[in-house]
């Protein structure tokens, strides 16, 4: 039950590449906007912020995150790291390869707040156990 409210949470509160966040994103609506081109350079980014290269257990909370946006994904998204880049009180997590990001969402507050717990390997009390279904 906790794991379905926590994914409800965060699909609200992201969105990936939907209108909606496109207009509440500030200084990185332009690469949030479902008719952006798919793959941005980083040296975009750069522009507005600089971006600061995610550790290895951050990128793959951040993949597992992008990976459970609407629409979920079926496939890895592109990238071997991530960044995070903050402006205007906004956070954008991207997903990069080769200097160029593929997949990137706004994070709300309580995300930034777990992905800097990730980062100095804060781990959470053990509760009831999760049980997923494959749905395949």
């Amino acid at each position: 039950m906790r794991i379905a409210a926590f994914a409800m949470a965060l699909s609200v509160a992201c969105l990936a590449g939907s209108g909606a966040q496109a207009d509440q994103s500030g200084p990185f609506a332009k690469w949030l906007d479902k008719n952006t081109a798919r793959c941005v350079s980083v040296a975009d980014f750069e522009t507005v912020a600089k971006p600061i290269r995610l550790t290895p257990e951050q990128f793959q909370f951040v993949r597992a995150l992008f990976v459970a946006l609407p629409p979920m994904s079926r496939a890895l998204p592109p990238g071997d790291h991530a960044i995070m880049a903050q402006a205007d009180g906004q956070t954008l997590l991207a997903l990069v390869g080769d200097d160029v990001s593929c997949a990137r969402f706004l994070a709300p507050d309580f995300v930034l707040s777990m992905v800097m717990q990730v980062g100095q390997g804060a781990t959470a009390q053990i509760g009831e156990p999760a049980t997923f279904t494959i749905v395949r």
